[in-house]
């Protein structure tokens, strides 16, 4: 073959590589939900603006200019809940950005992982009884109690006055006015021997809790100080800006101090977030509809608190379930 033979197809073989898609995937993020933006999906399939800011925001502290790297969908899928990350063959990473990224994201993964712990610690010589078997078996209880909490789902609690409720019955009306709470309930591991937790007074500052304790067909309580392992969340207790009780829970079982009740321990706890606003009610019940508006809404609220809450609720990188590097 002669010179000219082999310039020409030299020539020839660059220009074809220059016609393929020299982008190259180095990552698959895969989240628990679809990333799509519900306000696009009938037109394209176009990322939530959250997913892409928190994840030029890792790229930035990776020392990687974002418009360097694509972020899509992988076509051949069609998978909503997952995410490609893709670089050109003339801006590809470092090593050390590579490892950055994925120290970053499988940061989220870890974080996600660990649980949250409440710690109560007992003042029984506060008890305000004059019944010397709840003080000598309140006596003998630990003085201090800790337990794992795992975020399970919200709970939208109703507060009204049943005399009000009375009175509009009485006026040929079930329908009244009340306000709804946005809770979210967590459960425990282990269980703790005990029936609630109570908020004794929401005026009070600062506000006191106390631990029901089953006795017998009765029950008497004991004052707790509690200490969550979040210090963000323990900020908002300590300032009256978030409670934790079981007052939903046990009002919904349609609670009642026995003994076997005791036996079975303190198996669910929730944090009550603020309020959804009023609504109106027959008796604390809402249409469906109602219902699954406020739900929306408390999960909304709840994400915006963060963590842990935004590791199931709400859209962010908080939601990734897992990272595969290629």
């Amino acid at each position: 073959m002669d010179n000219f033979s082999r310039i020409g197809l030299m020539g020839l073989t660059l220009v074809l590589s220059g016609c393929g898609n020299d982008d190259v995937n180095f990552a698959r993020l895969s989240f628990d939900h679809s990333v799509v933006d519900e306000d696009y999906r009938r037109d394209d399939n176009t990322i939530q603006q959250v997913y892409m800011d928190g994840l030029h925001q890792i790229f930035k502290e990776a020392g990687i200019a974002p418009e360097d790297v694509k972020i899509h969908f992988d076509e051949e899928k069609l998978d909503s809940s997952s995410l490609l990350l893709s670089t050109s063959e003339k801006k590809q990473m470092t090593e050390a950005q590579k490892v950055a990224v994925q120290n970053a994201l499988e940061q989220i993964l870890a974080d996600k992982k660990r649980t949250m712990t409440v710690r109560f610690s007992l003042r029984p010589e506060e008890m305000k009884t004059d019944k010397k078997e709840y003080r000598e078996e309140a006596a003998r209880l630990n003085k201090e109690y800790t337990t794992e909490l795992t975020v399970k789902d919200v709970m939208v609690g109703i507060s009204y006055n049943m005399l009000d409720s009375l009175l509009m019955a009485m006026q040929g009306t079930k329908r009244n006015e009340g306000e709804a709470f946005c809770t979210v309930a967590l459960t425990l591991s282990p269980v703790l021997p005990f029936s609630g937790l109570v908020v004794n007074d929401k005026d009070e500052q600062p506000v006191s809790t106390s631990l029901i304790r089953g006795h017998g067909y009765y029950a008497y309580t004991v004052p707790a100080d509690i200490q969550l392992g979040d210090p963000h969340l323990q900020t908002k207790l300590d300032n009256s800006q978030i409670y934790l009780s079981t007052e939903i829970t046990n009002s919904s079982q349609r609670y009642i101090l026995r003994h076997n009740q005791g036996k079975r321990g303190l198996r669910q706890l929730e944090i009550e977030l603020g309020s959804l606003g009023p609504v109106n009610h027959e008796y604390g019940k809402v249409t469906d509809y109602v219902s699954s508006s406020l739900d929306q809404k408390c999960r909304k609220m709840a994400a915006e608190f963060g963590r842990p809450f935004s590791f199931s609720m709400g859209d962010s990188l908080d939601r990734l379930s897992s990272v595969a590097f290629y």
